[in-house]
């Protein structure tokens, strides 16, 4: 079972994965034979460069497939078909959501390792069922994500190949069908907004520092607000990789938590915000300053500036009440 599945399931993914591709909307980055740069560095090459990636020998992917993939999801010891299913969708959106759901499909505790407990109860199960189960889940944890408009039609392609192939395994075949190169690392991306986020908090305690330093407050506190900037960045990378891995683990469809709905609400209104903001300040001051050589006295007595204030905001409120309909209700 494991070995005729192993050589099928690695060639069907192999030829899924293509070769050297650096998408701009792949979450994975630079990819070779579906082998991401950070993988490469991890178990290869620590210091490797997307050129060294590009080089990269086939032999090498086929490695970390079979030890860092297969073997670590124990493939060997699930039935025919489903040890494909489980393989290709470990390495297409990590070894963890994989095992999450393999485990969620069979009423487990979802810890993303693949135990004894989890390969008995699989076991007990129809194979067909739980492949069918899969491929559906992750279709619809694929569709949930932001780069599905990119890479959807070839994503929901791979899936369908994969549920029609791993069938056929669990039946016996010998011809699982054709096989279609697909690209595009089924991940929730958020590389690009920690490094933005990173990025920004250094620019703001390195700015810190530069005025500390401007001011003469010597270099032991310039010092510090560098340090600051390094903590701040780090702090600001290891809470969106700690956002992206649970978003990443999460049952498809699941209610997505108050932050991410805002940062998708808020999405490019974000920028301008930011622009309106920083141009109204400007022009604030710019108002305030001209404001100075004016003598508003006449026009706003200090002894009845209160009054005159109130009575605009009571006149606010009788004209909101007298020209639009109820409050909290759209206008027919």
């Amino acid at each position: 079972m494991a070995a005729t599945s192993y050589d099928e399931a690695l060639k069907r993914l192999l030829a899924h994965e293509g070769g050297y591709s650096n998408h701009p909307s792949d979450p994975g980055g630079p990819t070779n034979f579906g082998i991401t740069l950070a993988d490469y560095r991890k178990y290869v090459k620590p210091n490797a460069s997307a050129a060294d990636l590009r080089a990269m020998p086939l032999e090498h992917a086929k490695a970390i497939y079979r030890d860092k993939y297969w073997d670590a999801l124990r493939c060997d010891e699930l039935s025919a078909g489903l040890d494909y299913a489980v393989f290709d969708y470990g390495v297409n959106s990590g070894i963890a959501r994989a095992a999450k759901v393999l485990q969620r499909q069979l009423g487990l505790p979802a810890d993303g390792r693949m135990n004894n407990q989890v390969l008995t109860a699989a076991k007990t199960r129809e194979p067909k069922g739980l492949i069918t189960a899969l491929c559906d889940e992750r279709l619809a944890f694929l569709k949930g994500l932001r780069t599905w408009p990119v890479f959807g039609n070839g994503w929901s392609r791979r899936v369908a190949e994969v549920r029609r192939a791993a069938l056929a395994m669990a039946d016996g075949a010998q011809d699982v069908g054709t096989i279609s190169a697909v690209p595009g690392r089924g991940e929730v991306p958020v590389a690009a907004t920690a490094r933005k986020a990173a990025t920004a908090s250094v620019i703001v305690a390195g700015g810190a520092a530069a005025q500390v330093a401007h001011a003469g407050s010597g270099w032991s506190l310039t010092i510090a607000c560098a340090a600051a900037a390094i903590v701040l960045a780090v702090a600001v990378w290891v809470f969106f990789r700690a956002w992206q891995r649970r978003q990443q683990e999460a049952p498809a469809g699941a209610a997505k938590n108050p932050l991410t709905l805002l940062m998708q609400t808020l999405k490019g209104w974000k920028t301008l915000i930011f622009g309106t903001l920083v141009a109204g300040s400007g022009i604030a001051a710019d108002i305030l300053e001209a404001l100075q050589a004016v003598d508003l006295a006449p026009l706003l007595p200090p002894a009845y500036a209160v009054k005159i204030i109130a009575v605009i905001g009571i006149l606010t409120i009788v004209l909101r009440f007298a020209t639009t309909g109820r409050v909290g209700q759209k206008d027919g």
